[in-house]
């Protein structure tokens, strides 16, 4: 009777700080399941006034407890905290089919496994972003990343994905094809790779067929409709991504060239780089880390956005910065769209030298709080 009564008042607390009454009803101990795909995972804090950092106590793995987590990503998302209860937003909506594991470290670190029924009701998958999604991108442009807002069907995507001219004349030869298919874990994001005989000047594919993409010409990436999804079996409707293409990058990239914008003490701004090229949109969220003046890494969010023509690099912090100079890692294998890192060229002259560097280092001072 006593637990009973506990569980109620628990489930009443969490509806007052903004958690549906059917996630505290879902809850295992101190953990709270979602019930739909919009839903958040939530725990509850044994003590509710210690100052944890949330990424340390709770994240949100794809795939079941059996397999998880150690050589593992944590998915993205977003933190949030009211009162004694520490929510976890992903990014993307929750799959309903997919299995997820939570790992939680309170009192010790337990793993749950959840996952969401199939809604016969679903609304059929979509292509979420294309990138790079800049107007323009350099003629040797190496890879292309689609997402899709549910896991799609392995093995098709020869299919249905194609590089059309402004004529609407396709390339059946500008992607490379493999065995397996380059899908992240839920596929959900499928990663095109440029044949790269068609960039490198002077080998027998460029040579026979010339560039995939041509400086100045528009193109596109089309979807066509009809791909089904992995778990219901509906059907894509038809994506079109278009752009014009611009010069090639052959240059290494350059720190010197980014503009930086440096926060302000004591709170939570975010640091932001505008980078001089476009970057790969995967490799540029892992590739760059801050630290503060200790050393210690800053926890935080990243995010990438496309504006008027240029990519921004946002990194907002868990909590607010409380050191006066802050340092930007950059791994020196960051690679550009066109696959050029801050080390060597993807389309070199024999005998280049590589360049013997893998770490580039930015310092930046915060601005005072006036």
């Amino acid at each position: 009777m006593v637990d009973r009564m506990k569980q109620i008042l628990l489930a009443m607390a969490l509806c007052f700080i903004g958690l549906p009454w059917s996630a505290a009803l879902a809850q295992e101990g101190s953990l709270i399941l979602p019930d739909s795909p919009g839903d958040a995972v939530g725990f509850v804090l044994s003590d509710p006034a210690a100052d944890h950092h949330a990424p340390d106590i709770l994240r949100v793995f794809v795939g079941s407890s059996e397999a998880c987590c150690a050589d593992k990503t944590p998915i993205a998302g977003a933190y949030s905290r009211d009162g004694g209860v520490v929510r976890f937003a992903p990014a993307f909506d929750f799959i309903t089919g997919q299995a997820y594991t939570v790992e939680t470290n309170g009192d010790a670190t337990d793993f749950t496994s959840f996952t969401l029924a199939d809604d016969t009701g679903a609304l059929p998958p979509q292509v979420v972003a294309i990138y790079p999604n800049g107007p323009q991108i350099p003629e040797n442009t190496l890879r292309f990343y689609i997402e899709f807002s549910a896991p799609m069907m392995p093995h098709r995507a020869a299919e249905f994905i194609t590089l059309v001219d402004a004529n609407g004349d396709a390339d059946t030869a500008a992607f490379m094809s493999f065995t397996q298919e380059l899908w992240n874990t839920d596929r959900t994001r499928l990663t095109l790779l440029m044949d790269p005989g068609r960039i490198k000047r002077g080998v027998a594919q460029n040579v026979a067929l010339g560039p995939a993409l041509l400086e100045g010409n528009s193109y596109s990436i089309v979807v066509q409709d009809g791909w089904p999804s992995a778990k219901t079996g509906q059907s894509i409707a038809r994506y079109e991504h278009p752009f014009l293409v611009s010069p090639a990058l052959r240059t290494l990239p350059d720190t010197g060239l980014w503009r930086l914008q440096a926060p302000t003490m004591a709170t939570r701004d975010p640091v932001t780089i505008t980078f001089d090229r476009l970057f790969d949109q995967q490799l540029a969220q892992t590739a760059i880390r801050v630290r503060d003046a200790d050393g210690w890494q800053v926890n935080g969010m990243i995010s990438l956005s496309v504006e008027n023509g240029t990519q921004i690099w946002r990194f907002v912090p868990d909590s607010a910065w409380t050191t006066r100079q802050i340092q930007i890692d950059v791994d020196a294998h960051l690679e550009d769209v066109a696959g050029n890192n801050f080390r060597d060229l993807l389309d070199h002259s024999v005998g280049t030298n590589i360049q013997d560097v893998e770490m580039q280092t930015i310092t930046i001072e915060l601005l005072n709080n006036d």
